[in-house]
C-alpha cells in the first residue's frame, strides 16, 4: 500500500551522492541533502513503526491496550505499509467494525503478482463475505486460494465454517479427512471433528472429542461447550448439558463467533423449562438437519411437551459410556513404543554387516 512513499527519498538520495562527488557543489549543501533524505526515508517508513507498536498492543491481551493497538494500526495504514503487512491490518480492521475499509484493502490485494500476499488477501476478504452472509462468495475465495497453493490451518477452519454456513456437510466432511491429523493440534479443528462424527451419528466418538477438548484443553471459544451439551442432550444428560452451556458462557464470544450469550442462554432457558427441554433435546439429535442447526447457531423445530418433566436425565435415552475412559485408552494407543526388540532376523543382519 502507498508502495511509491520511498521514491522521493530516493531521489534525495540520488542528489545528495551526486552532490558528495561533484567538488563544485559545497559540502553543507551535501550534508542538508544528506539529512534531509535521512528525514524523508524516517516519514515514509513510520507505518512500520505503528504497525509494530499495534501489533504488540493487540497481543498483550490487555483490553485498553488493544483500543490503542487498533488506533495505531489505522495509522499505520494511513502512512503506507508493505503488501503483506496491509493484509494484516486489514484483517484487524474486519474485526474491529470496519469491514468496508478492510474490503478496499484486500480485494485489490487479491489479485497481488505476490503469491504470500494474494492467497492471504483472499482468506482474509473471505471473513467480510462471511459476516455479510455471502457464503458462496466466501468459500469462492478461500478455494481459489487454496488451489493458488496457499494453505494454512487458518483459511481451513474459515472454510470449514463456510461450508457448514452453507450446508455443504460433504465438503465439510471431505476437507476434515483432507486434512487428516495435520490440525488435531487445533482446538478448532478438533470440534469439527466432533461434529462431522454427530453427522455420522458416532456420538460416543464426538463426546470423546469433546471431552479431551473441554474438559481436559479447556478452549477460549463457546462452540465446543455448546457441542458438548448437544452430545449430553443425546443421551438425555439434561443437567450435565445445562452445566456445559454455563461453560460456554465464560468463554470468549469473537466477532466471527457462530454463537452469542443470547443464544445459549436461551439454550440453557429452554433445558430448564419442564415443558421444553425433552422435546428440543430429542429435537437436537434428531437427523442431521438438526444437528447443522444447532453448528450454525440456530434451532430447530420442536413442540412443547404436554406434561412438565423434572428430572435431569430423560428416562430412555441411550446409555451415556464414559467419555473419560474413552480419551484415556485412545491417548494409551497414541502414545504406545514402537516395539524395538530385534527380532532373529535382525540380529543375524546386524551380524553379517558389522564388520
Amino acid at each position: 500500500m502507498k508502495k511509491y512513499r520511498f521514491i522521493p527519498g530516493l531521489i534525495l538520495l540520488v542528489l545528495s551522492l551526486v552532490a558528495m562527488s561533484n567538488e563544485n557543489i559545497p559540502a553543507p549543501i551535501s550534508m542538508v541533502l544528506l539529512l534531509a533524505t535521512a528525514a524523508v526515508f524516517i516519514y515514509s517508513s513510520r507505518g512500520t513503526v505503528y504497525f509494530s507498536k499495534a501489533v504488540k498492543a493487540i497481543n498483550s491481551g490487555d483490553y485498553e491496550k488493544k483500543l490503542y493497538g487498533v488506533r495505531m494500526m489505522k495509522k499505520a495504514l494511513d502512512a503506507g505499509l508493505s503488501n503483506e503487512n496491509a493484509v494484516v491490518a486489514a484483517s484487524v480492521m474486519l474485526q474491529n467494525d470496519e469491514e468496508e475499509r478492510a474490503r478496499e484493502i484486500l480485494e485489490p490485494l487479491t489479485k497481488s503478482s505476490e503469491k504470500k500476499v494474494a492467497g492471504p488477501a483472499m482468506s482474509s476478504l473471505s471473513m467480510y463475505y462471511w459476516l455479510v452472509k455471502d457464503y458462496d462468495k466466501a468459500i469462492e475465495l478461500c478455494e481459489k486460494a487454496m488451489a493458488s497453493g496457499y494453505v494454512s490451518r487458518n483459511i481451513c477452519i474459515n472454510l470449514l465454517t463456510y461450508y457448514l454456513a452453507a450446508g455443504k456437510t460433504r465438503e465439510f466432511s471431505n476437507l476434515l479427512e483432507q486434512m487428516g491429523t495435520s490440525g488435531a493440534s487445533s482446538p478448532a479443528v478438533v470440534d469439527f471433528l466432533a461434529i462431522n462424527e454427530m453427522f455420522r451419528s458416532n456420538w460416543k466418538q464426538a463426546g470423546a472429542y469433546l471431552e479431551a477438548l473441554c474438559v481436559e484443553a479447556n478452549p477460549g471459544f463457546p462452540d465446543a461447550y455448546i457441542h458438548f451439551a448437544q452430545v449430553y442432550m443425546h443421551y438425555g444428560e439434561i443437567g450435565k448439558a445445562i452445566e456445559m452451556l454455563k461453560e460456554a458462557l465464560d468463554s470468549d464470544f469473537a466477532k466471527y463467533s457462530v454463537y452469542t450469550k443470547d443464544y445459549v442462554n436461551e439454550m440453557i432457558r429452554i433445558l430448564s423449562d419442564g415443558y421444553e427441554c425433552v422435546p428440543f433435546a430429542e429435537a437436537a439429535s434428531r437427523d442431521n438437519k438438526a444437528i447443522l442447526k444447532i453448528a450454525n447457531g440456530q434451532f430447530p423445530k420442536y413442540e412443547k411437551a404436554e406434561t412438565e418433566f423434572t428430572g435431569s436425565v430423560i428416562p430412555g435415552a441411550p446409555q451415556m459410556p464414559d467419555f473419560r475412559e474413552i480419551v484415556s485408552e485412545q491417548s494409551q494407543e497414541d502414545d504406545r513404543d514402537a516395539n524395538t526388540e530385534l527380532s532373529e532376523a535382525d540380529e543375524k543382519w546386524l551380524r553379517k554387516h558389522q564388520d
